[in-house]
């Protein structure tokens, strides 16, 4: 879930065209259930999406961390989980909804929600301050490169 000015394309659109879509806040989750291509993606911003996809919410906010869960339903073993709940083969699987509520969690307390998840939110933070650092030291590398054989 991304700003529409972040994704670096002028997408045009009629307001009237809008009025059908679903409203999405920080902390959801939204996923395709007819076109699955894995995982569920985390709103960090508030926006809207299509009503093709669903949006999930917790039903009880206080006994749910949506930083713990984002790591969870967008982990490897979750979306490998996810598999026995998909069927079809052309345009993507599809999820049913019935057969995925009935997948069972093993789900640690709040407090433990909230501090595994605060815990992967940093590791996810140092890896992009590394990773722009990384950016940096190749675009300096290049440089350096093009100034020794000019």
């Amino acid at each position: 879930m991304i700003h529409r000015d972040d994704i670096g394309i002028d997408i045009k659109y009629d307001k009237k065209s809008i009025a059908g879509y679903k409203r999405v806040e920080p902390g959801q989750f939204v996923i395709h259930l007819r076109s699955f291509q894995g995982g569920f993606a985390y709103a960090n911003v508030e926006g809207i999406t299509s009503p093709a996809y669903t949006v999930l919410d917790f039903v009880d906010k206080n006994e749910n961390d949506p930083l713990f869960w984002r790591i969870v339903l967008t982990s490897t073993d979750f979306i490998k989980r996810l598999e026995t709940v998909t069927y079809g083969i052309r345009d993507g699987r599809s999820i049913s909804f019935a057969d995925f509520s009935t997948l069972k969690f093993n789900v640690p307390t709040f407090e433990e929600q909230r501090t595994i998840g605060k815990f992967f939110k940093k590791i996810d933070l140092t890896i992009t301050l590394h990773q722009r650092k990384l950016e940096k030291l190749q675009e300096l590398k290049k440089g350096y490169l093009q100034k020794m054989f000019c």
